[in-house]
């Protein structure tokens, strides 16, 4: 063999090794310099504002983790997609980020239809996938095992808000007010039940339709019944002219609701005057004292001065932080991470002290309670 015949052999091996580990760094780049998580959410059309929101506070959650250090040394990483909302352009953003094996998880989509469509791509890459803000009955069930949601089903916040009421407020005798569809039927049945499994009175139920706009029949009925306190499980609309005409029938009994009747347009509707003192629990209030809201709310502030946080910025921030502790936690293995999230309970969220129950549901033990004083709504405590 020539004296270089050795060195020629070795300088090969060298290049084929150097190749080698050059194409591991290519195939794999967040594993070795970041920890990727996708968003998908509407950043362009009429829900844009939404899209940024939900953007802004996944960022937040991630940047209080990278000013900590990141995890275990690496930086977290935000991948940006816009879904439009629309469920037709979802599963073209969901090929596009499950094919990248450096995202790890994702947050998303906005709408249920959107996440419904874009799900059968992330099963498939094994990606966990929390939607922040998707609503639908049965969501997660449909969606299937890589899927949880961020707010609250109706079975939580009905249960909680029967709570509130029958032992914060001490009310023994309670008319329930409700729309007639899916959710306010789900709604009223879950807090029928639990009312009644606290010892008090269901003192009458009547179903409204939305987009009615004359109560006084079944206000009637509610005031005949005597009750001590009255729940709307409607949306704003219908809500704020059911409380109008109450108010008309001198039903001067507390009302409460859910956080469906929290906006500013219910105030607009029933009048200040009419509206005072309507309580709602909620999954989030900037003024809530609770030192993790506090600190999201400056943190937030520094973004966007003089103004505050809303429930979108929370949803997403509380999807991302939980994200990030159950990689914490196990690793960059997708599945890992998948059975982490499903493994994670009382967790200390801006939303609340929640769980992930066996449906893949946020379940909070406490909410935000707010009431409408003075004409705004106010936080009163947390229940």
């Amino acid at each position: 063999m020539p004296a270089d015949g050795g060195r020629t052999i070795g300088r090969g091996i060298a290049r084929l090794l150097l190749l080698v580990l050059s194409a591991a760094a290519v195939a794999s780049p967040a594993r070795a310099q970041g920890i990727a998580i996708g968003v998908a959410a509407p950043m362009t059309g009429n829900l844009a504002h939404v899209g940024q929101e939900l953007v802004e506070g996944a960022q937040l959650a991630a940047d209080a983790i990278n000013a900590g250090g990141g995890i275990k040394g690496r930086k977290v990483l935000v991948r940006i997609e816009d879904d439009q909302a629309d469920p037709k352009v979802a599963p073209t953003v969901a090929r596009k980020l499950a094919v990248d094996d450096t995202i790890l998880a994702i947050l998303g989509h906005y709408s249920t239809p959107a996440s419904l469509a874009a799900m059968p791509t992330y099963t498939k890459a094994r990606l966990a996938t929390i939607t922040p803000t998707a609503s639908g009955p049965d969501l997660t069930k449909r969606g299937g095992k890589y899927l949880f949601r961020m707010l609250s089903p109706s079975s939580v916040y009905a249960r909680n808000l029967a709570r509130y009421t029958a032992k914060t407020l001490g009310k023994k005798s309670v008319a329930v007010l409700y729309v007639q569809n899916d959710w306010g039927t789900q709604t009223k049945d879950h807090f029928v039940k639990e009312l009644e499994l606290l010892g008090a009175k269901v003192a009458t139920q009547q179903a409204v339709k939305d987009g009615d706009t004359e109560f006084k029949a079944p206000l009637k009925k509610i005031k005949a019944a005597s009750p001590d306190a009255l729940a709307i499980l409607t949306y704003y609309t219908t809500g704020a002219l059911v409380t109008i005409q109450a108010r008309s029938l001198e039903i001067r009994v507390p009302l409460v609701g859910t956080g469906a009747l929290q906006e500013d347009r219910f105030i607009e509707v029933a009048g200040r005057d009419n509206a005072e003192g309507v309580i709602v629990n909620t999954e989030f209030s900037p003024d809530d004292p609770a030192p993790a809201v506090a600190s999201f709310v400056a943190a937030y502030q520094k973004l966007r001065p003089h103004q505050k946080p809303g429930p979108y910025h929370a949803l997403a921030y509380d999807a991302m932080r939980v994200v990030l502790d159950a990689i914490e936690r196990v690793g960059i293995e997708r599945d890992a991470i998948r059975d982490a999230l499903a493994e994670t309970r009382s967790f200390a969220g801006v939303t609340g002290t929640f769980s992930f129950n066996d449906q893949r549901e946020h379940e909070a033990t406490d909410q935000a309670y707010l009431a409408v004083k003075d004409g705004e709504w106010a936080f009163v405590g947390r229940h």
